[in-house]
C-alpha cells in the first residue's frame, strides 16, 4: 500500500532572529527559510518551514511544529498544503533560485 504524500509548509514569526534560528534547528527534518521583518506587513521575523507530509500524520506533525514553534517563543500562524506542485513550497524553492 502507497503512503499519500503532499507538500506542506508552516508559517511561524518571531520577535527576533535568533529565536528563528533556534526555531529552525529544531526542524531539522524540514527545509527551512528566515525572513527579514516587513515593517509594511509585520515587525516580526518569519520562518517557513516545508517538507512532505503523509496524509495520515498531518494532524501530528502539525501539532508537533507548533509546540516548538511556541517553546521558542513564536507565534505559529498555521500552515497549507500546496497539492499538486513537485515541492513543499515554490517561495522556498523560488528563494535558492535567487
Amino acid at each position: 500500500m502507497s503512503r499519500l504524500l503532499i507538500p506542506y509548509t508552516h508559517w511561524a514569526y518571531f520577535p527576533d532572529r535568533g529565536s528563528a534560528e533556534a526555531c529552525a534547528r529544531e526542524l531539522a527534518d524540514y527545509v527551512t527559510r528566515i525572513s527579514e521583518p516587513d515593517p509594511e506587513v509585520t515587525p516580526q521575523w518569519r520562518l517557513l518551514a516545508a517538507r512532505d507530509v503523509e496524509v495520515g500524520d498531518l494532524q501530528q506533525r502539525h501539532r508537533e511544529v507548533e509546540a516548538i514553534v511556541t517553546r521558542h517563543g513564536g507565534d505559529y500562524d498555521g500552515g497549507e498544503a500546496t497539492y499538486g506542485r513537485p515541492v513543499a513550497d515554490p517561495m522556498i524553492v523560488q528563494r535558492d533560485k535567487d
